[in-house]
């Protein structure tokens, strides 16, 4: 792709970014205050305008609970299954052996993914995702640690969709030293003694570096173009073609026509700014009731700017009463409703933690809350991330597996090129609580209809009327249950013969015992038959 094209595409996408910086550098002062303290571009304020920690406290709640919901630590993240046209043209058994092979190549990477910079990267991603957009990169690493990922802060990032939403350029702008650069690309194309001077003393001079990844044609298959250049270079630094999409960048919700995602912390942003204001205004009624204000006649004996305010102190005055009153005299304000304050704090405080998700239920002096308020508590949290859950799997999973498929292929670890991931004939399966949880309800409406109809044709004439094969399938696949734990059809056969053998042998246990139970009466009997026959 032409260079100036690219350049200027990134350039556009920086410009259309400018009014999400102040939406949300906002929410990030309120919500995750003195984010990137110091560095260039980051947050100036100092944070001592809060008075208030509750929005602080749920954001980092609402990610570990987002985490827990969606990508559990120490759990496989995702698998590979036969997509609808694929098993439309294989068939039912087809489907359950290709799902045992594309499931066997996803279990090949989930080691990777409990290195432990996943769990890392996926909980800072959350942290963004709070805001509204979030960006996480899979790192080709070396020999030794194949695969690394990294969380990109959203304020380094700039997107451009197509028509449809889809994410079809990703600019990712950072400050680099002059030999960071030359370190990172030693062989790329640099300006006329630009090399020269990064390898003498101009080699801490800090320089913008843009990488701008272009999605190469309509459909996934066409791969993404990398695009390594300098702010102010005419030509690129370095270039490259990759078959996957290399970064994932993930919104929690996404208004129609906007690049850019809306989350949690945005829809609360009111109600944060304004406890935070009722909070300072609470502060300030309490510090003039206990401090009070004070009054003192300007006669030139009581200089208020020297004297201390302290036990045991002498304070230079004319009268201390007298029909002028005295120099110095404390005015009491009219005593403000701190309960009315208390109640609308609170108020506030629950409807930011509301909104946040921070169901933790706090510690009540009353009556104890009762099992089915807590669990509707948490189905309200599972209810409210469903709007967002659809969005999420489809922009994290289907582009960190395939990239990381991509690396390890590089690397030699993959026999086979890495799967497209076009949910038609190979699609992703995400495994999380949540994912299991919307399964649930599913799984329950089937468990209601064979509970029916055994209630109605009887318990013998269930399978007239449902494919119990099919139904356990279906149910191993909602739990979430590895398919190598579930027999194939040879191993049916041979679990089938053996409950027939177990079956015959207790059959053949229960005649010996009854004949054990019946031989003294035939002894009896043959005994007395043949006394009669002697007599």
């Amino acid at each position: 792709m032409e260079f100036q094209r690219v350049k200027k595409r990134s350039q556009k996408a920086w410009e259309n970014r400018t009014p999400w910086d102040a939406l949300y550098q906002e929410a990030y002062d309120f919500a995750i205050p003195q984010r990137r303290p110091g560095g260039s571009g980051n947050s100036k304020r100092s944070g001592d305008f809060l008075f208030d920690m509750t929005a602080p406290t749920s954001t980092m709640h609402f990610a570990g609970n987002l985490q827990r919901d969606l990508f559990p630590s120490g759990q496989p993240p995702f698998t590979y299954e036969t997509g609808p046209v694929a098993a439309m043209a294989i068939g039912p058994r087809g489907v359950s052996t290709y799902n045992r092979v594309v499931e066997r190549q996803a279990k090949l990477m989930h080691p990777f993914f409990h290195a432990g910079d996943w769990d890392t990267a996926i909980h800072e991603t959350c942290i963004d995702l709070s805001v509204g957009t979030g960006a996480i990169i899979p790192i080709k690493g070396t020999s030794d640690e194949p695969v690394r990922f990294g969380s990109i802060p959203f304020d380094q990032i700039a997107l451009e969709c197509d028509a449809y939403g889809r994410v079809v350029l990703i600019s990712w702008k950072q400050i680099f030293t002059r030999d960071q650069i030359l370190s990172a690309y030693p062989e790329g194309r640099y300006p006329e003694n630009w090399r020269e001077e990064a390898r003498s003393t101009k080699g801490s001079e800090e320089v913008t570096f843009y990488q701008v990844f272009v999605m190469a044609g309509p459909s996934r298959r066409a791969g993404w173009e990398f695009t390594g250049y300098l702010e102010n270079s005419t030509e690129p630094v370095v270039t490259k073609r990759y078959r996957t999409q290399p970064i994932a960048v993930p919104r929690y919700y996404r208004v129609p026509g906007e690049a850019y995602g809306r989350g949690v912390v945005l829809t609360a942003l009111p109600s944060i700014k304004t406890v935070n204001k009722a909070q300072e205004i609470a502060l300030k009624s309490a510090a003039i009731q206990m401090m009070g204000i004070w009054g003192y006649r300007a006669g030139g004996t009581f200089n208020p700017d020297t004297a201390r305010l302290g036990p045991g102190e002498f304070w230079p005055m004319s009268a201390t009463g007298g029909v002028l009153g005295p120099d110095v005299q404390r005015i009491d304000p009219a005593g403000g409703r701190m309960d009315i304050a208390k109640m609308l704090i609170g108020n506030l405080q629950e409807q930011i933690r509301e909104a946040l998700l921070d169901q933790r239920l706090p510690e009540y002096q009353g009556t104890p809350r009762a099992a089915s308020e807590i669990a509707a508590r948490l189905r309200q949290r599972a209810d409210v991330h469903i709007g967002a859950f659809g969005r999420l799997v489809r922009e994290i999973m289907p582009v960190i597996a395939p990239r990381v498929s991509e690396i390890l292929y590089d690397f030699g670890l993959f026999s086979q090129m890495p799967m497209t991931i076009d949910e038609l004939l190979v699609s992703i399966k995400v495994q999380s609580p949540m994912a299991a949880a919307l399964n649930a309800d599913r799984l329950a409406l089937i468990a209601n209809y064979l509970e029916f109809a055994g209630a109605v044709a009887g318990p013998d004439s269930v399978e007239l009327y449902a494919n119990i094969d099919k139904i356990m399938e279906r149910v191993g696949d909602g739990l979430q249950i590895d398919k190598d734990l579930i027999p194939n059809e040879t191993e049916k056969a041979a679990i089938q013969q053996k409950i027939r053998e177990r079956q015959q042998a207790q059959m053949a246990q229960m005649f010996a015992q009854e004949a054990a139970k019946q031989a003294p009466k035939m002894i009896a009997d043959a005994a007395g038959a043949e006394e009669r026959m002697a007599a």
